[in-house]
């Protein structure tokens, strides 16, 4: 070996033996995998994972991706007829549609010519997969299951371009705005408010930017716990490459996997662990916006600065309005000395509801703490597997003592799931803290186990979504901000709602409505619904789904909740954008719009741009 390679690899073997020395280092620990995996092309996730059956009343998650993965579950089948009040049997299950073939794309031969002097051929692509699975985000009812049921979307990109550095995106601007083209940034494609879906009408050519081949850490300072990253990196990625320098970022979204960094800045996105790592907003200190009108940056991030009203303002929540996010400059931590995992079982919601408020007054809050209400608890219960005669004799101990010692109403119970991490001191505090504190609101640990658990049923979610959309349910998430003393104003009023819109359409069977308090903060807290119900026998289910969830929507405004705590408003939530901010404030967005992009380029119309804003 020569006396350069020997040096090289003593480098090595030294730079790795700093990493794991480094203090407070720890293993990454993620309830999914982090290899790579070869992606569902429309539906949620990945080809090696889906949600079926394996016996005629019972199901499993295949692969080994997921904790959840590859044990039967009994429970669920039982579970879901209950609640929905339809069968859900093999004999039910629709058979996916062909996909009609999308029309042949626009030509402009001016633009392909200027974009191929600086891109390689496989940066560009006009082949009808690529340009059908760039045509729609994870809109359950709107999107995919238009698209697997009923054959088709609207209107379909012309070109997907996937570009590979900053300069390549600017040529790709420039070029647009040169031959009068329509660009539609892309980042994981998970987006639910419709962000992705394109408006029917437009007439020039619409090219999807693919960012997701850039996805490198440009620079990482240690010193200052700061690293600049490209905006295609998705969650996954990030995690796995910080992870094995020793660090986190912390931002933990539910569609980690495969959202990027560039979508979580222009949704405004926030994550599981938002209580120790803080919402993306907390999180990006900097980032490059490459808009018609030039690079929106602000050089040399810093901890605060007054220099008037920052240009990264039009940043976040942006929804490809303005432009394409190229990198951000981002807060890391090292990966936490110590992590543990925790359940609570309260008697009542309410009663879960009043703890979390007092918790966040006395401090010590965990990483995460997400309170579930009766039905979402049954649900994780009903996603268990069949237990072993010692776990049924402990399942049975358990439920003596709940039901029959504490006197907990099977129907009424609520329940929290709990990840505490930071050092060994901080997370003996936020335990001595929870632990003392539940048994003031007739709560009790669930223990750790059942927290662990709670908080990986998270990643089985959409899967199970795209399980149910095959017998006609048409479900799907929405989320609110809502004040402390609002949160059963808001909960009830979508319960009542949902009931008198699915009698009006005449829904068949029982509507489902599951809700938790997934983040807490100073004066309130989100509230994450998940709502579902059976399209059969409708003539328009995908129609009749959004007229009800938005009536759904209108009385969580009415009570005092907000449009929308993270996922954003793209096309399904603009029409009331009206409702909660004055016409001066949209027209300011507007005239930003104009003086940034004034030919609209980016014309995706979302938000106060969409067709619906006015």
């Amino acid at each position: 070996m020569s006396e350069t390679l020997v040096v090289a690899a003593l480098a090595v073997a030294l730079l790795a033996w700093l990493i794991l020395r480094r203090p407070g280092h720890a293993q990454v620990d993620t309830f999914y995998d982090l290899s790579d995996g070869e992606r569902q092309p429309h539906k949620w996730g990945y080809t090696d994972t889906i949600f079926e059956f394996d016996g005629p009343r019972s199901v499993r998650v295949t692969g080994s991706r997921y904790p959840l993965a590859g044990y039967s579950m009994p429970y669920f089948i039982p579970f879901a007829e209950e609640v929905l009040g339809v069968p859900i049997t093999p004999e039910e299950m629709m058979t996916e549609v062909p996909h009609k073939t999308p029309p042949t794309p626009r030509v402009h031969g001016d633009f392909d010519a200027s974009l191929s002097q600086h891109l390689d051929d496989d940066q560009i692509s006009t082949e009808d997969n690529d340009r059908l699975v760039h045509s729609h985000g994870q809109l359950s009812v709107d999107e995919i299951y238009r698209l697997l049921y009923l054959g088709a979307l609207g209107r379909i990109v012309d070109r997907v371009v996937f570009p590979e550095s900053e300069a390549d995106v600017r040529h790709i601007v420039h070029t647009a705005i040169a031959h009068g083209v329509c660009l539609v940034p892309y980042g994981g494609g998970t987006n639910v408010s419709g962000a992705l879906s394109l408006p029917e009408n437009e007439e020039r050519v619409i090219v999807s930017v693919d960012m997701r081949r850039m996805n490198n850490i440009l620079l990482l300072d240690d010193e200052n716990l700061q690293a600049t990253i490209e905006a295609g990196i998705s969650g996954k990625e990030l995690e796995r490459e910080l992870g094995a320098l020793g660090f986190t970022s912390g931002h933990d979204p539910d569609s980690v996997e495969l959202s990027t960094l560039g979508g979580w800045i222009a949704t405004n996105a926030s994550g599981m662990k938002k209580n120790r790592y803080g919402n993306i907003e907390d999180i990006v200190l900097e980032a490059t916006l490459v808009t018609p009108a030039g690079d929106i940056e602000t050089f040399h991030a810093t901890p605060r600065n007054s220099t008037g009203v920052p240009p990264r303002v039009w940043l976040f929540g942006n929804e490809g309005n303005f432009g394409i996010i190229t990198k951000a400059t981002i807060k890391i931590h090292p990966l936490p000395a110590a992590k543990e995992y925790g359940s609570l079982v309260f008697p009542r919601f309410d009663n879960g509801v009043r703890f979390l408020k007092r918790l966040r007054q006395e401090g010590g809050l965990p990483a995460s703490i997400r309170l579930v209400n009766n039905t979402e608890f049954r649900f994780g219960q009903a996603l268990k597997p069949a237990p072993s005669a010692i776990q049924g004799v402990m399942s049975k101990v358990q439920k003596f003592v709940l039901l029959t010692l504490k006197g907990f109403d099977p129907l009424e119970m609520a329940a929290c799931t709990i990840v505490m991490e930071g050092t060994q001191r901080e997370v003996a505090h936020q335990k001595k803290i929870i632990f003392t504190l539940v048994k003031a609101y007739g709560g009790m640990s669930g223990g750790s186990h059942n927290g662990q658990r709670g908080y990986m049923l998270t990643f089985g979610i959409a899967y199970i979504r795209d399980f149910f959309n095959q017998f006609h349910i048409m479900g799907e998430t929405f989320e609110t901000s809502v004040p402390w003393n609002r949160i059963h104003d808001v909960t009830k009023a979508v319960e009542k709602k949902l009931q008198q819109e699915c009698a009006t359409h005449h829904i068949r069977g029982i509507p489902y409505l599951a809700y938790r308090v997934t983040q807490t903060y100073h004066t309130g807290v989100c509230i994450y619904f998940t709502m579902g119900f059976s399209g059969k026998g409708l003539d328009k289910p995908d129609a009749t789904y959004h007229q009800i969830e938005a009536g759904l929507r209108q009385a969580i405004l009415d009570n005092g909740g907000s449009l929308s705590h993270h996922h954003g408003i793209g096309k399904i939530r603009a029409g009331f954008l009206s409702q909660v901010q004055s016409a001066a404030s949209l027209q300011v967005l507007r005239e930003t719009k104009r003086a940034v992009d004034p030919d609209n380029i980016f014309g995706a119309r979302n938000g106060a741009l969409a067709d619906t804003a006015g």
